[in-house]
């Protein structure tokens, strides 16, 4: 039985996309499934769209995904293996050089628009004479195309959408070398597939229009053909393409906007993968167990927010506090300033994830709801500290009381806290907003927060006391 060989083939230039990566995600799962191999590809023959760190944006990416790789290669030092092949098919009278300037095709282009046809390359070198061919080569700048046949049809099969047709009218010569030695994808795609042993092709279905091109070379080539698996567009809410105008769409950002991998692992996997129509949450162990390509679906596939960060939530809830702990602290790192970081850091991390687990939807959420530890409350009026009072004697009364109890609580933990803190506002006949609400201004001064007794708790006995202290003195 034929080896499973899968690959995840990136161009480097930019950030990673969520559909580039729920393709990686695809690949990947199929390859541990089938006990197989996850090539990762880098395909930079683009050389004009490269960017300085895309590989390493790319390898970031799987990484943080947990998408480990088996042999990784590199397109741009294989080119000797493209020239080998595009001659071969030169002298196989199966592709030919075009010497057609740009201000010649641009000059077709036009007068093909004028004329209310469909612009594409005319074949004007298909016929020319090789040894011409080859005496210009040395002088002239030329791309090498590929002959593609001009009747009949082509037949391709896709594992999901079973056979198509493509008719051969509409197929144009296209260019497999470009005038700067680098092949176009067309090319090094079929190459590299064959040459690594590809069983499998899982790409996005943007690439579906291209695979008559792709299936007449193998068999210009005469060799056998991978299985096709074409994965369903990811689309926006408004069923309109994916794009930065609809929010984050690259992996680093939904990283930067603090969402944790097991969330985002399992949310893509749903997008065009279903194992039944009920079961949504997964372990990676479970998803690599159950994979199954045939599962994959023909339609689109939503990108929908409110699930993702439904997901997110849920699965900060269910991790252990020294996991979310773990994420606090590297997300925290990353997000902050140092001075405030190192602030953050003398503090429990695990004792703040069991904070703010139950009322975060991402790691943001987090750093949002622990801005208390490192922001010291300042106040502009004294309005503002006792906006919660009757006035402003109830206020400093509260405050010295809150102050009295807290200096008697030996055993300084939430528990302790909320009870000593209720008897206080049971004992100074006080409402919840009275005592609560003012402790969480002169605590916190944040509009959204944690439960002032968690707050209290996290800070300890001495910050507790210094901020509510500071507070009195400014009235």
């Amino acid at each position: 039985m034929k080896e499973t060989r899968v690959r995840y083939a990136p161009s480097p230039t930019g950030d990673p996309h969520v559909g580039n990566i729920r393709s990686a995600i695809f690949n990947w799962l199929f390859a541990r499934n089938q006990k197989g191999k996850f090539i990762l590809r880098i395909e930079d023959t683009d050389q004009a769209r490269m960017v300085d760190d895309g590989i390493q944006k790319q390898k970031d990416a799987l990484n943080w995904m947990g998408l480990n790789w088996d042999e990784v290669y590199i397109q741009s030092e294989r080119i000797e293996i493209y020239t080998k092949y595009a001659k071969k098919l030169i002298d196989e009278n199966k592709a030919y050089r075009c010497f057609a300037t740009q201000q010649e095709l641009d000059d077709l282009r036009n007068k093909q628009k004028a004329d209310g046809k469909i612009t594409r390359y005319d074949g004007r070198y298909r016929n020319y004479d090789l040894d011409i061919s080859q005496k210009r080569s040395k002088e002239d700048p030329f791309v090498i195309r590929f002959k593609s046949p001009q009747e009949g049809i082509t037949k391709c099969y896709d594992e999901i959408r079973g056979e198509i047709t493509f008719s051969n009218k509409e197929l144009d010569d296209f260019i497999i070398m470009k005038s700067d030695g680098f092949p176009t994808y067309h090319f090094a795609n079929v190459v590299d597939d064959h040459l690594m042993n590809i069983s499998h092709v899982m790409r996005a279905e943007e690439w579906l229009p291209s695979l008559p091109k792709h299936v007449n070379i193998y068999k210009s080539l005469d060799w056998e053909m991978p299985l096709f698996v074409h994965l369903p567009m990811i689309l926006a809410s408004d069923k309109t393409k994916l794009s930065k105008r609809h929010g984050a769409t690259s992996i680093q950002e939904f990283i930067n906007e603090g969402y944790i991998k097991p969330a985002m692992f399992n949310f893509l996997v749903l997008l065009g993968w279903a194992l039944d129509d009920k079961t949504e949450q997964f372990t990676i162990e479970e998803l690599i167990n159950v994979f199954n390509i045939k599962k994959i679906s023909k339609s689109p596939a939503i990108f929908n927010k409110q699930k993702l960060d439904w997901f997110n939530g849920k699965y900060i809830r269910e991790l252990k506090s020294d996991e979310i702990a773990t994420e606090l602290d590297l997300f925290f790192k990353n997000s902050m300033n140092i001075k405030n970081y190192n602030i953050i850091k003398k503090y429990n991390f695990v004792d703040i994830a069991n904070m703010i687990k139950e009322r975060s939807k991402t790691l943001k959420d987090s750093l949002m709801l622990s801005e208390f530890i490192y922001n010291i409350p300042s106040f502009e009026s004294k309005e503002e500290v006792y906006a919660m009072c009757d006035d402003i004697n109830q206020c400093k009364y509260i405050l010295k009381s809150a102050i009295d109890c807290l200096n008697k609580i030996d055993d300084f933990n939430i528990e302790t806290i909320q009870f000593e803190l209720k008897n206080l506002m049971e004992e100074l006949n006080l409402k919840p907003k009275n005592l609560l609400g003012t402790l969480r201004i002169v605590i916190t001064n944040q509009k959204i927060s944690p439960p002032v007794f968690d707050c209290i708790s996290i800070l300890g006995k001495k910050e507790s006391i210094n901020r509510i202290s500071s507070a009195l003195d400014f009235i």
